[in-house]
């Protein structure tokens, strides 16, 4: 199974060094926490961060990339909430509750509903919502900074003004392990809108990959039918396992970093082919561009120069990299 460390040996790409560094954020923060619940007693709010970031580094160790954003927007939306709530009810005795302070509750609440809303969309239909999701996500991290830093800054005023913070409250920020923990959750917190960004606008990866899995069908010779999602499977070499998604582009496989699936090996050419998948006609496009050609399942080497035409289902070789066209 693909992960961060072989990943790493294998290809050390930009890309794959952004993910190694985020996973050692994550890993740090994980250890941030464990010290923050030894020191704090057992804060509840700790050992639910201590998770948080110990299942985040595991899925990112194997680079299970949609499972990644998928699960830090769910889940740590879902631990702010419960976080935000407390401190600005239970903390505060039932006290009265300014206009500011409830209009920031609220809409760190609904723009979080929708950084959620809009990443089950993303992951889990046909739409894309990279840019919107990765937007919405810096938003949301920016506003709950500036609720964090007005509630931090509160706590040097007077028992009845601004946020209302109470004594209760002002021992609690002054606990053991408290910044210590809360170092920790501003890393995940950055660190998750920078993931985000280095994903769908950066060197992470260019592919806006799903999670869901299309039906059968008809999928080749005379069109396609609705939820059909055109790729390739890797069978052998360095993607055997992986499935890669076209998404509507031309992708293009080679030995240059800058193509979209990367093959370290000496007999693939820098860009050694280009496949795409035309909807009109059902059928996929593979574009020759190599030295050593590109063959079919059956030994039949394509028309180098030019585009040919092949069902799915397909097996294509390039070098000892065997792929089925899905």
């Amino acid at each position: 199974m693909d992960n961060i460390f072989t990943a790493l040996v294998r290809r050390r790409t930009t890309g794959v060094v952004m993910e190694f560094v985020l996973w050692c954020i994550v890993c740090f923060a994980a250890l941030l926490s464990l010290i923050a619940l030894a020191m704090g007693a057992g804060n509840f709010v700790w050992i639910l961060l201590l998770l948080t970031a110990a299942g985040l580094g595991v899925i990112m160790a194997f680079r299970l990339k949609e499972v990644a954003l998928l699960y830090s927007v769910c889940v740590f939306n879902a631990i702010l909430f419960l976080i935000h709530y407390l401190v600005f009810s239970v903390s505060y005795g039932g006290g009265p509750q300014t206009a500011f302070s409830i209009v920031l509750f609220i809409l760190t609440f609904l723009l979080s509903l929708a950084v959620v809303a809009c990443a089950f969309v993303q992951f889990f239909s046909r739409v894309n919502m990279g840019t919107v999701l990765t937007i919405l996500e810096i938003c949301n991290v920016a506003l709950i900074m500036i609720m964090q830093i007005l509630m931090y800054a509160a706590q040097y005023v007077g028992e009845d003004e601004y946020y209302n913070i109470n004594t209760y409250h002002r021992s609690w920020m002054n606990a053991k392990g408290y910044w210590i923990g809360t170092t920790a959750f501003w890393l995940i917190l950055v660190l998750i809108a920078v993931f985000y960004a280095y994903c769908f606008w950066g060197p992470v990866s260019d592919r806006a990959d799903k999670l869901y899995v299309s039906n059968g069908g008809n999928r080749g010779g005379g069109g396609t039918y609705a939820g059909f999602r055109p790729g390739m499977r890797g069978v052998t070499g360095a993607y055997a396992g992986r499935t890669i998604y076209l998404d509507g582009r031309t992708l293009t496989i080679g030995s240059s970093e800058t193509v979209n699936v990367y093959i370290p090996d000496p007999q693939v050419s820098r860009t050694h082919c280009a496949i795409r998948f035309n909807s009109q006609t059902g059928y996929y496009e593979i574009l020759d561009q190599s030295t050593n050609g590109v063959y079919l399942g059956n030994g039949a080497r394509l028309y180098q120069g030019r585009y040919t035409a092949v069902q799915s289902g397909t097996t294509v070789f390039i070098a000892s990299h065997q792929f089925v066209l899905l």
